[in-house]
Parts: C-alpha cells; structure tokens; sequence
C-alpha cells in the first residue's frame, strides 16, 4: 500500500478531471452513449442516535435489556403479579422470566442495477432497479442460565394440560364448598336455639373476614393459575420454590381456619400444578408468538427479506457547462470550469410495506411513489482539483398500508397484542445537502471526500383499529429529524486513458465508505455504508 501510495502521488498530473469522483457530480454522458452501473451497498448498524442527543448513541435494543423480564416489558402480566404478591403476602414480590439479554444488529446489501442513455449531450435519462437484501440479524437471550426465573410455563398450557386443570380446578373447588359450608353455618346459627355454633359466636367478624380473604385467594388462583376449564396467567410458581411454597401456605392457613369453624372441605393434599419448565435462551420466541402472553408476533430477530427495492426512473439536464458537454475537453485540456444540472425523477414505490407479523421487520424499501429533484454543481479549481455541491429532495406520495397497533416504541415492542390495521401514510419530504471536494492523482486515479447533511420531515400514520371500540382511530408522528455524515472514496479511472486511445474499455470503479457523525430530533440509526460500483460506458468518444 505504502508502495502504491508513493506511486500515485508521484504521477504526473494529467488534463482536467481525468478521474471522475464518487457520488453525484454534473458530468454529462455522451450524445448515444451509455453508462451501466453495477455495484454493491452494504449498510449496517448496532446503533441509534437518542433524540436530542446530538452525538449521543445508545445500542440498539438496549432498552428490552434487562435483568427482571417481567411486568416492566410485559404489562398484561402485571394482575399475575398482583396476585401472587396477595396470594403470598409479598408486596414487594416482582415476577421475573429471568434476564433478558438484547443485542441488536441490522444488515442491509444493495446490488444496484442502473443504465444511462444520453439522449443529447445534454440531456439523459437513467433508470434504477435495485435488489436489497435486508436482515435482521438481533439476538434476544432469555434467562441464558436458567436459574434466574422465578416463574416458569403454567403447565395448563403444556401439552393438553388436562392434568393441571383437573388439579386447578379441585382447588378452587374446594374452597368454594368451604365458603358455602360457613356460609350457611352463619346463616344457621342466627337462630339463637342452634346448636354447635360457639366458634362463630365467639367470633362473628373473624368469620366474614374468612369468607372474604377464601373468595380474594380464590379470585388470585384462578388468575394465576387457571381452573377446570382453562389456564390463568402464562407463567406460575415453579415446583420446589418458595414462591411456591408461599402459595400452598396460604391455602394451607384457609384449611386451618376453616377447620376451626368445623369445616374441613379442603383437603392436606390441595395445590394448585406448579411450573415444571422454565423458560430458558431459545424461549423468546415463545413469549412474543404464544397468544397466551398477550403479544402475537410471529417471528423474532435473525429475519431475512429480498427482493426488488423502490425503482427510480429519472431524467437530467445539462443547464450550464464550460465544456459545452464536450467529453475530450473535460478529460484532457488542463482549464478550470464550472457546470450545473438537475434531474427530476419519479420513484415507483416497488419495495412493500413493513411485515406486521415481525416484530423487527427491515424493510427493503419504503414502498412510497415519489417525485425526485436533484441538481449538482460541479466546481474545477484546476486540473486536479474541484468540488461538487448537489442538493437532493424526494416527495413522497401518501399511500395506504397495514400497521401493527396500538403504535409501539423499541422499549414498548411486547406492552400489548398485536393487532393490524389500515392506515394512510404521510411521509414527510426528504432534503439533503452535499459537499464533496475531489482531488485527481494522475489520469488513473481519484480519491474523495464527502459531508452530508439529510434532513426528514415528520411522518404522519393515521390508523383504523378495527379491535378498539372505545378507540377505532390512532395516530402515531415520527418527528422531523436530521443527519450529518461524512464520507471518503477512491476511484479508477480509464476514460482519460481511453480518450487517449491507450485503454482497450472505458470505465470506473469507485469504493466509498460513509460513517455517520451526529444526528437530532427524533431517534435515528446510526448506520455506516460501503459502496463498490463499477461504471462501463459505451459510446464513448476517443482521440
């Protein structure tokens, strides 16, 4: 490398602009030529820039990270909990699935497909397929070690989980027949010539107060645990813990009670089915795709998607250039210049709409027609130096599409049931700004810089929830955000060789890397790029 640098920086400098530089510049295509792009893009990110946050990043999926899975991340588990914490006499009790360990990640390729076809030497026309290829390649553990949960599955919902349900069901019952049996024992013994009834004379409200806690324990054992006819909570006491233990306890204190009124309905032997499974790594899929949680996503991290991405179809016009679109000029006489173009473009929105049914779904694109304008202007300094400033906007169309609601944020991914609904999108317009200063060593060679600044308007998604009664309509709004990133390429060149007649094929190729430097408003990805392209033109004038 250090070879080659030498090399390069001791070449003669050739005419101006032998070597064209990476990205957007104004240079015009011949009059019947061509230009044929291939290349590859590879985006990724494990990153999100916080709102406000300027340079502030924080990983992504840090905040389902956690050491308490339980009613923090998953609230349709909070009356479990709050029964457990009376079933137990625990107030300060907090059910737990164990740690959650997040790790976020996404990857995205690029094969852009594009042609260009000079129609005059002044005016092109271009169209872009590209292929994306996007995965989500997040990693969510739970409880890696298996001893940190102190729930586990309810057994009701293992298998057929008849057994369970049978045993639920009898505890439950027999704690009704004891209820019933006081209750008429209370009611008997109003009549003053009744016999047997001391232990509820001598203490009447004590015997209101048994009737109350046995229904309020009943209540919290069919909400944890289920009974004869279905499970209660996804997750109960494990068997041998002293969660559980605590629970048998407190049906152990109501047989006591009850038996000092002579009512002996509930059995020694009366439990509720403890866990005997834990959820363990591989259990988080279990937890978003079981309906039994509350959540519903059919699939969890390490997705792929493909497919055509948004196809742009644009035509650019030469306003302005000192070179009068003359190709040999540019390349070979050794003269500083300016030149200026626009394009205007429409986007078909080709790519789809996100998958509802996963929670980290990447899209391939945005799937929104849209209308495109761009103009570049290029500054030639001096035979080996120049700068090119372009301006890019793209207006989005309104579309419709499915979303999964309620709206959720990363920290809110599993709060609530997943449920689809139509929705109208508004995407807000996009407008970027771009400064790239090139340099050219020799007539071969070229390296360049880059600092972009994008800027995003709000998005807008009003959705219809047709599960809502109270609520039908929904909207959620993505604040107006902004970008800046910098970037730096090298680019080959053989067209200033070719006008010469010394190279065989006219073409270039060009590598880029773009890491992103700060951003604001809302939370953005902090996403770096790689771009190999190769350019093959025909048509072509030479010397």
């Amino acid at each position: 490398m250090v070879a080659l640098a030498a090399v390069m920086m001791g070449a003669k400098l050739a005419g101006a602009q032998a070597v064209a530089g990476v990205g957007d510049d104004a240079i015009p295509l011949p009059r019947g030529g061509y230009r044929f792009v291939l290349g590859g893009m590879w985006n990724d990110y494990r990153a999100v820039f916080t709102p406000g946050g300027a340079t502030g990043k924080r990983d992504l999926l840090s905040t389902l990270a956690t050491d308490n899975l339980g009613v923090n991340l998953l609230p349709q588990l909070g009356a479990a909990q709050t029964s457990l914490r009376q079933l137990t006499g625990n107030s300060s009790f907090v059910l737990s699935l164990g740690t959650l360990e997040a790790a976020g990640e996404v990857r995205q390729s690029i094969a852009p497909l594009s042609v260009d076809y000079g129609i005059t030497k002044r005016v092109s026309v271009r169209i872009l397929v590209p292929y994306v290829e996007s995965r989500d390649a997040s990693q969510l553990v739970l409880n890696r070690t298996g001893a940190a949960a102190n729930v586990g599955r309810n057994p009701a919902l293992v298998g057929n989980g008849a057994a369970a349900r049978a045993a639920n069901g009898a505890v439950l019952t027999q704690i009704e027949s004891a209820r019933t049996a006081l209750t008429d024992e209370l009611s008997r013994c109003e009549n003053v010539a009744a016999t047997g009834c001391d232990a509820i004379r001598a203490n009447p409200a004590g015997a209101q107060a048994l009737l109350a806690r046995a229904q309020q324990t009943r209540s919290n054992l069919l909400t944890v645990y289920g009974g004869s006819t279905g499970a209660g909570a996804p997750v109960v006491p494990t068997l041998g813990s002293t969660l559980h233990s605590a629970v048998v306890a407190a049906i152990g204190a109501l047989r006591t009670d009850f038996n000092a009124y002579g009512i002996a309905s509930i059995a020694e032997s009366a439990q509720p089915a403890p866990a005997t499974t834990v959820l363990g790594p591989g259990s988080i899929g279990t937890v978003v795709g079981d309906t039994s949680f509350g959540v519903g996503y059919q699939r969890l991290g390490d997705t792929r998607r493909a497919g055509i991405g948004d196809v742009d179809l644009t035509a650019t016009v030469l306003l302005f250039d000192t070179f009068k679109g003359d190709q040999l000029r540019r390349l070979l006489a050794p003269t500083r210049g300016l030149r200026s173009n626009v394009t205007v473009g429409w986007r078909f929105g080709t790519a789809g709409a996100d998958r509802t049914e996963d929670a980290f779904d990447v899209p391939i694109g945005e799937g929104a027609n849209a209308l495109l304008v761009r103009s570049t202007t290029d500054v030639l300094l001096n035979k080996s130096a120049w700068m090119s400033a372009t301006v890019r906007a793209i207006m989005p169309m309104a579309d419709r599409m499915a979303v999964v609601v309620p709206f959720r944020d990363e920290a809110t991914t599993f709060a609530s049931p997943v449920s689809v609904a139509d929705a109208q999108r508004t995407l807000g317009n996009r407008l970027e700004v771009e400064l790239a200063p090139r340099i050219a060593v020799g007539q071969f060679f070229g390296l360049s810089a880059a600092y972009l600044v994008r800027h995003w308007g709000a998005d807008v998604i009003d959705a219809t929830d047709p599960s809502s009664i109270t609520l039908r309509a929904q909207r959620a709004e993505v604040p107006a955000r902004t970008l800046s990133a910098a970037g730096f390429g090298v680019t080959f060149s053989t067209l200033a060789s070719y006008a010469r007649g010394r190279s065989r094929f006219p073409a270039e190729v060009m590598y880029t890397h773009t890491m992103p430097l700060a951003a604001s408003g809302a939370t953005l990805p902090a996403v770096s790029s790689d771009r190999l392209e190769l350019r093959i033109y025909t048509g072509f004038p030479r010397r």
